[in-house]
């Protein structure tokens, strides 16, 4: 099969050389020297640098206040826990110490996730994302385990007399604090995730639903008289067969198509992975303020029940330890390159498969730099006298507005 000539253009609105793309106006200029290729790769623009710049401030906003707030909580929770001789107490300020620690870390990586790809760097520094929040669970996994000796240490041998009104009260304080920084980030943290969900799956599928009407009948007409020549060609009947398989795809596409978008992440409503590690470090102190308020409480009013303080202390570093387990398990899957559990790689597959122009899609694989930020390449084969810009324009609309996949690599055979 032979190829289009794909000229390599320059975009009036970019200053980077993009291959096979068209403006805002679907007008494409070429630039002066053309060059050509016979296999092509496509690569989608990226999002909107105004809108990450945004994302990153606020990011840093959130942050910020998260640390000022705690080392206001850790240091009232150190020298009253030191007071009061609660363990419970200052397993606490130890935790909220790995999270400010962490929150550092967080802070530092957002600010260097916006620095400009290298010829070393050639994707960015957004990983960097993912190896801090990495650094900020293993600080967790450290403290807890110091804590959880300590505790059994102080089983084993006499406990000393400890405070429960004082470490009532002090809990008390955390709860505040901590249920102010959930209310904060808990608004933001909903928002992102659902708010303008249905509003994108609606618009999407509209156009979506347009442009395969348009494909069904282009394609019976050219079916209708490829029959009328070929009638008796044995490979005309394998390729007619093949062709109405791909259709019956396209029509549980768009059948389940109400399935498909709500799979794909919300477009511009991804929080990066920092501030959903700050949110789980606060839910899990929250927990503990309370958990640490009933341990003063009983203690207060037993004050011979010394136990209960250092069982608290274990039970909530066993639920700090297993509550980063689903942060191990995201951070994990995005350095394994593994494809996001949002995305359906079989339905992504036979979606492209509904795209005209296209007769087989192989090597297909979709990863993510960060939480948000995902990446697409696959080998496509073209259908006879297909033309390639027109088809990899088509690939890269129906990959940003289905799935939100805005850095798309496609070679044409």
């Amino acid at each position: 099969m032979e190829h289009d000539g794909v000229p390599i253009l320059q975009l009036q609105h970019r200053k980077n050389i993009e291959m096979a793309i068209a403006n805002e106006e679907n007008a494409v200029l070429p630039v002066t020297a053309q060059l050509t290729c016979n296999s092509i790769c496509a690569f989608s623009k990226h999002e909107n640098d105004t809108f990450e710049l945004e994302e990153r401030s606020k990011s840093t906003m959130k942050l910020s206040g998260l640390i000022i707030f705690y080392l206001i909580v850790m240091a009232v929770e150190i020298i009253g826990g030191l007071k009061a001789n609660s363990l419970a107490v200052i397993t606490d300020a130890a935790h909220l110490l790995t999270d400010v620690a962490g929150f550092c870390i967080s802070l530092f990586t957002v600010w260097a996730s916006g620095w400009k790809a290298t010829s070393q760097h050639s994707f960015g520094f957004s990983r960097l994302e993912v190896l801090g929040a990495l650094l900020s669970v293993q600080l967790i996994w450290v403290i807890s385990g110091i804590l959880v000796y300590e505790a059994i240490d102080r089983i084993l041998h006499k406990n000393s007399e400890v405070n429960g009104g004082l470490m009532f009260a002090i809990a008390a304080f955390g709860f505040i604090i901590n249920l102010i920084m959930i209310i904060w980030l808990g608004h933001d943290h909903s928002h992102h995730a659902f708010h303008d969900h249905d509003h994108d799956h609606n618009h999407d599928h509209d156009h979506n639903h347009d442009d395969h009407d348009h494909n069904h009948d282009h394609n019976h007409d050219h079916d209708h008289d490829h029959d009328h020549d070929h009638d008796h060609d044995h490979d005309h009947d394998h390729d007619h067969i093949h062709n109405h398989e791909v259709d019956e795809l396209c029509a549980v596409n768009e059948g389940e198509g109400a399935k498909l978008v709500p799979n794909s992440p919300p477009k511009r409503k991804i929080l990066n992975i920092n501030i959903q590690g700050a949110y789980l470090h606060v839910m899990a102190d929250l927990i503990q303020s309370v958990g640490v308020m009933v341990a003063g409480a009983i203690i207060w009013a037993k004050p011979d029940w010394l136990v209960v303080d250092l069982i608290s202390t274990l039970v909530f570093s066993a639920f700090v330890l297993f509550s980063t387990i689903p942060m191990l398990m995201n951070i994990f899957s995005i350095l394994m390159e593994k494809t996001p559990h949002d995305i359906n790689v079989d339905r992504v597959e036979s979606g492209l498969k509904c795209v005209q122009g296209v007769q087989d899609i192989h090597d297909l694989h979709v990863w993510a730099i960060t939480l948000g930020k995902l990446v697409l390449s696959c080998h496509v084969v073209a259908e006879p006298g297909a033309s390639s810009t027109e088809l990899l324009n088509r690939i890269r609309d129906y990959c940003e507005k289905t799935y939100k996949i805005h850095h798309v690599t496609v070679q044409i055979e």
